[in-house]
């Protein structure tokens, strides 16, 4: 097939276009390269990259035509990522994660392309017990009102000819190319590795869908590649664990580690138990346990790998903060700057 990622240069991304040529696909990503787009240059075979905002496709029909060209699948990653990144400005996480979705989508079914669209469990907010697809949904964040808006959208478009496909994910976590140390077991991992603690914020008695950011990946592969889809939405997921779960987990793997409990002003109310039975018939089930995915990530900081874990360029919301310091007119300058303070992060 011939794939266009949106979002191609992300964390799940990353991850997700060299497994797709591994399998013999050719791809196409669209990225704005917030957070540099180089170490995609260096794969082979080698991808499409066009560096564009997916802002434009909401308001240039042509164009939005025109990056769709000779496509057979659209897996549609590209949003503004995270709760608090999404806070920074609700206006731009709506035209990005919802406009956007509806313009590409929209143009896809014109065309008969296959679209698969990166949504999130987060969905569900705060939940009683386990919640399947056809539960509830209870948005509590304006990104979880953007992923819900996008699949309410995608299911009333959708036809007996046409029918996209939501991907529900549960929290993601492991290492990737695009690392992001604001993610739960990710930042557990990093303090764990450098401070031998992790912190908790509240009790720690939320419920979280874990799933590895490379399980994330297979499963779009997964879906994409299927014949036929017997359903609109799928909650894709691994484990369900308590954040105060994830403290045995992580003494295992490092005996000195201590939690570290903090209150907070605003308590994070989120708590949601996904069902994956729908999942695992669909013929997907995940690999990656949260124990290896975590060991990988203290391999990884311990080795140097990952440069320099305490830059804000690891965190989604405080890297953005820095973006919004720049206007429209400045971001082609600006993004190629953030380019090369990427390739010296993985380089030094």
């Amino acid at each position: 097939m011939n794939v266009l990622v949106t979002g191609g240069a992300g964390y799940l991304g990353s991850i997700l276009v060299p497994k797709l040529l591994c399998r013999g696909h050719k791809v196409r990503v669209v990225d704005v390269g917030y957070f540099g787009i180089s170490h995609l240059r260096n794969l082979r075979p080698g991808v499409e990259i066009v560096r564009e905002d997916v802002r434009r496709y909401s308001k240039d029909s042509e164009q939005c035509s025109s990056i769709l060209d000779g496509i057979d699948c659209v897996i549609h990653l590209a949003a503004i990522s995270n709760d608090p990144s999404a806070e920074l400005n609700p206006d731009l996480t709506d035209q990005v994660n919802f406009q956007a979705t509806m313009a590409l989508a929209e143009e896809a079914k014109n065309r008969k392309i296959k679209f698969l669209f990166s949504s999130s469990c987060s969905v569900y907010g705060e939940s009683p017990g386990q919640v399947d697809e056809n539960g509830a949904v209870n948005p509590l964040t304006a990104y979880a009102h953007s992923k819900v808006n996008s699949d309410q959208f995608l299911a009333t478009i959708a036809t007996d000819s046409w029918r996209p496909v939501s991907l529900r994910n549960g929290t993601l976590y492991g290492y990737s190319p695009r690392m992001r140390f604001d993610l739960v077991i990710n930042i557990f991992s990093f303090m764990s590795t450098l401070y031998n603690e992790i912190r908790i914020f509240g009790d720690g008695m939320q419920w979280r869908p874990f799933l590895h950011v490379a399980d994330c990946a297979r499963a779009f592969i997964h879906f994409a590649e299927k014949e036929n889809n017997d359903h609109l939405v799928y909650n894709v997921a691994n484990e369900n664990l308590r954040v105060v779960d994830l403290i045995d987990i992580f003494k295992a793997l490092n005996p000195n580690v201590q939690p570290r409990y903090l209150q907070t002003i605003d308590k994070d109310t989120r708590n949601y138990n996904a069902c994956t039975k729908r999942m695992i018939k669909s013929g997907f089930i995940p690999k990656v346990s949260v124990s290896l995915g975590s060991e990988e990530i203290i391999d990884a900081i311990t080795t140097g790998l990952i440069q320099d874990p305490e830059s804000i360029f690891y965190r989604n919301a405080k890297w953005m903060k820095e973006l919004t310091q720049f206007g429209d007119s400045n971001h082609k300058e600006f993004v190629g700057l953030m380019e090369s303070m990427a390739k010296g992060i993985r380089s030094i």
